[in-house]
């Protein structure tokens, strides 16, 4: 699963804070994004649009308070479990189009005799 995902996942359409405005220091409108690290899973934080891109590195936190230490272990251990679901699946999805050419390439062989 993808930040942006998660991201959206995060995101409660009621919370005021979703519309409040914030602007780095160079005026550029932040975005509202979601932690995944180990140290501050699912805090939320304003970053500038620039950030990643090294030029400005200006975000503020949402809340102010800690994540509470269950968090911190239970969240990246789940996050972790996601991708390796996702994975797992993928790799079945693959071997089944795989099965799927051989069995009917079989058919086709078997058609020929």
């Amino acid at each position: 699963m993808s930040n942006a995902s998660l991201n959206r996942i995060c995101n409660n359409e009621n919370d005021p804070m979703l519309h409040l405005t914030m602007r780095c220091k160079h005026g550029d409108l932040m975005q509202l994004q979601t932690s995944w690290s180990e140290d501050n899973p699912a805090r939320r934080f304003w970053s500038c649009p620039r950030f990643h891109e090294n030029s400005c590195k200006f975000f503020r936190w949402r809340d102010l308070e800690e994540i509470d230490m269950q968090f911190k272990f239970v969240i990246p251990r789940l996050a972790n479990r996601i991708k390796e679901l996702e994975e797992a699946l993928q790799f079945y999805k693959t071997k089944e189009k795989k099965m799927k050419f051989l069995e009917k390439k079989g058919d086709q062989a078997l058609i020929r005799m």
